[in-house]
């Protein structure tokens, strides 16, 4: 079946997550290369980033944390991305898949800062949903069920076959995607998609790519 839509995830799909773990390093004094190295062994061994922080900064909160950010540092990037950390092949790719026909959607799990932030880029998307704004996040049924009536706004009666999620995590993107009837592309980038690209579930999506060039060309033939 022809893909007509393409869903994208934010974090390590579309946006470059780097300078946030060095903001949140630097927050708390702890050296980048020891930052990373550490959140990447708990994620290797199995555990989440939470794990990860909480290893590194005790009894670290994450909503307590980013409250007491906000208030100190109101007009600081703190834990958000902007136009600087897109990655460089989004616009030149979200240009190749548009002029073959495609929509495209982005959604993925999300504070409600980022849709403005988003939709400031001006990326020539159909439709942008975030978790925080539906009440609803990634694994759950209940996002995707938005996720196809947010892409029908564009494509009325289109089918959950005839959309592609791609995303940097088994877990959260392929997984629970492909239980909504969707195809998925697992990006290889990211502290997740390096790591999910090497295990047994990768083999569940319907490809593992480096780039969003390749996820043109690879819907290109496809259809």
């Amino acid at each position: 079946m022809t893909i007509r839509t393409a869903v994208f995830d934010v974090g390590e799909t579309l946006v470059d997550e780097t300078r946030i773990f060095e903001r949140w390093a630097d927050r708390f004094g702890i050296p980048h290369m020891a930052f990373f190295g550490t959140i990447g062994g708990v994620l290797a061994s199995g555990g989440t980033l939470t794990d990860g922080f909480r290893l590194l900064v005790p009894g670290f909160d994450l909503a307590a944390e980013s409250a007491l950010w906000r208030a100190e540092d109101p007009d600081g990037e703190r834990e958000h991305f902007g136009e600087g950390d897109l990655y460089p092949d989004v616009r030149p790719a979200f240009a190749t898949m548009r002029e073959a026909g495609l929509s495209l959607v982005i959604a993925g799990n999300q504070p409600p800062e980022a849709g403005p932030t988003l939709t400031a880029m001006d990326l020539g998307v159909d439709g942008i949903g975030i978790s925080d704004d539906w009440g609803v996040k990634k694994p759950e049924p209940e996002f995707f069920d938005r996720v196809l009536s947010l892409a029908r706004t564009a494509r009325p009666g289109l089918t959950p076959e005839e959309i592609v999620y791609v995303g940097d995590r088994v877990d959260n993107d392929v997984l629970p995607a492909r239980d909504a009837g969707m195809r998925t592309v697992l990006l290889r980038r990211g502290v997740f998609g390096y790591r999910h690209a090497a295990t047994e579930d990768a083999s569940r999506a319907d490809a593992v790519l480096d780039d969003l060039h390749q996820l043109a060309d690879w819907i290109a033939r496809q259809n």
